[in-house]
């Protein structure tokens, strides 16, 4: 069992250190930053929603959310395949 507990980012720590990691292009941050720049703003909308209370704007904001922090772990666990 002592095999499965080590997570996949600690036993990529201890892989040789010497590798090289292939380096990202500019243009493979954009879509994370749209993404995040879209998660926060249907955060800022869910709380904006909440205080004045409408849910039209509190459940848009939270199906904005929702569905790009769902993007933002797809796009996470492609970059940990595609490195490792």
């Amino acid at each position: 069992m002592g095999a499965f507990s080590t997570s996949p980012l600690r036993a990529m720590a201890q892989q040789d250190s010497s590798a090289v990691q292939s380096p990202r292009s500019a243009w493979a941050a954009v879509p994370r930053a749209v993404a995040w720049v879209i998660f926060l703003g249907g955060m800022v909308g869910a709380g904006l929603g909440i205080a004045e209370l409408r849910v039209e704007v509190t459940v848009a904001g939270l199906i904005l959310a929702c569905t790009t922090g769902l993007v933002l772990l797809k796009l996470r666990a492609d970059a940990q395949q595609r490195d490792a």
